[in-house]
């Protein structure tokens, strides 16, 4: 395929900016929402993430063999985004109602909403994220897809990041996440829509699933395809980390730190140090390769996250430079996955003679979900265990338990990833011998 057009990737990379305006919501605030606003226990919080998880594990695959399947004139990816955005707008908008019910009932309803939500993300998103290999297959533009991508999703982290003003500016705190959450929804969809309209080209660029696998083939497929399972397992423990970070950056602000209104002020910072990152991310694989670009940004956000460890509550500059730094390298851990899991679509067809994009990006996509449920469900029984308390002074247990799942949590998470990663051996020149075998069966056929 020949070099994308910029405006291709920047439309690409609007999906992931809607994607990311309902996803950072549930990141960011929905563990908070449900323990200081909709007024359920932690331990209740942590399991409705832990049990939608569950449910994933089932519905993930079914979307992905259901979308290798499918036959649209919009393209196999493209129709899940444009009929699948505004269900997952409502629902998000719902996810942050607070229903006058006992707590029994909310915790029904949260469930209820947590679990049609990331069922109705899963619809939109795998075909979303499928279109990295239906729209190239040169592994340097499939980089610079990421990166972008990543420097869209990092701008819809920032837009809802910085949106505590107007969480705080309606008369209730109930009012106030509804209402924001209504807004980044309709934001969503408008951005779905130019993503749309964006990559027309997947529909004719996309090759052919092999349509006779079936979900019973599934778990035949993936034991094949074991740089597939690698770099879905790195990615997985990698993401924990990252979102450890996001989940209990609003209880480190506004507890160890004093000022919930820093919020806004401490993740921009993270953003704007991950953006930068991404920026030089094509630049590093060119050198480094994928997996040397991953190393290395582990190593930053390692050494970053245990300076961070020993600072003073009361130090914001320094809290901030080294926030920033750590935040630098663990941009690396969010960025290449995507960019490789692209690459093992290729091996998986290679090794199997079937190419299953669908299958590949539900199983990668679940293990970023589930990232997101055990990193909820780490800081929330985590805060249960040490006595938190919502809306009180936090005893020095509370704090040091919350300032480490910004340190040591993260750091443990991402050391084991690094060495789940050592066994990846898709480097730019055997997948060039790849795309070359490929390419020899196809002409033969």
């Amino acid at each position: 395929m020949e070099k994308l057009k910029l405006s291709t990737k920047i439309g690409y990379g609007t999906g992931d900016l809607a994607s990311n305006f309902v996803f950072q919501m549930s990141v960011l605030y929905l563990m908070f929402f449900y323990t200081d606003v909709l007024g359920i226990s932690a331990a209740s919080a942590a399991t409705i993430f832990l049990i939608a998880r569950i449910w994933d594990a089932v519905n993930d695959p079914i979307m992905g063999v259901l979308m290798d399947k499918t036959k649209s004139k919009h393209g196999k990816a493209r129709v899940y985004i444009l009929y699948g955005s505004v269900p997952l707008a409502i629902i998000t908008a719902a996810m942050f109602f607070t229903p006058d019910l006992g707590e029994t009932g909310k915790i029904i309803y949260a469930g209820g909403t947590y679990i049609i939500w990331g069922m109705l993300y899963t619809m939109v998103n795998i075909p979303y994220s499928s279109l990295t290999a239906s729209l190239t297959d040169v592994p340097q533009e499939r980089t610079s897809l990421s990166s972008i991508r990543m420097i869209f999703m990092l701008f819809g982290v920032l837009a809802v990041s910085v949106a505590e003003p107007l969480l705080s500016a309606f008369e209730t705190p109930a009012k106030g996440y509804f209402n924001t959450a209504s807004l980044f929804a309709v934001l969503s969809v408008v951005f779905f829509l130019v993503c749309f309209k964006s990559t027309s080209s997947a529909k004719n660029n996309a090759k052919k699933s092999n349509e006779k696998y079936n979900l019973k083939d599934v778990f035949s497929l993936l034991s094949q395809n074991k740089q597939l399972l690698v770099i879905t397992l790195a990615s997985l423990i990698g993401n924990i980390a990252v979102f450890v970070r996001e989940t209990s950056a609003i209880y480190f602000v506004s507890y160890n730190m004093g000022d919930g209104g820093l919020l806004p002020i401490f993740l921009g910072v993270v953003v704007v140090s991950m953006l930068l990152s991404n920026l030089l991310i094509p630049f590093a694989t060119k050198k480094w390769d994928k997996k040397g670009t991953y190393i290395i940004g582990s190593v930053i956000a390692v050494i970053g996250s245990a300076v961070f460890h020993f600072l003073p509550f009361d130090n914001l500059a320094l809290i901030l430079i080294f926030a920033a730094i750590s935040s630098f390298g663990i941009a690396a851990v969010s960025t290449l996955g995507w960019s490789m899991i692209a690459d093992t679509i290729e091996y998986g067809e290679w090794k199997t003679g079937t190419r299953a994009e669908g299958i590949s990006y539900a199983i990668y996509s679940f293990s970023q979900k589930l990232a997101t449920a055990v990193a909820a469900g780490l800081v929330g029984f985590l805060l249960e265990f040490v006595g938190y308390v919502p809306n009180a002074i936090q005893t020095s247990t509370a704090l040091s338990a919350i300032l480490s799942t910004l340190t040591i949590i993260p750091i443990v998470f991402i050391i084991l990833s690094v060495i789940v990663l050592i066994p990846y051996k898709i480097d730019k020149n055997l997948f060039a011998g790849i795309l070359e075998d490929l390419k020899s069966k196809r002409e033969d056929a």
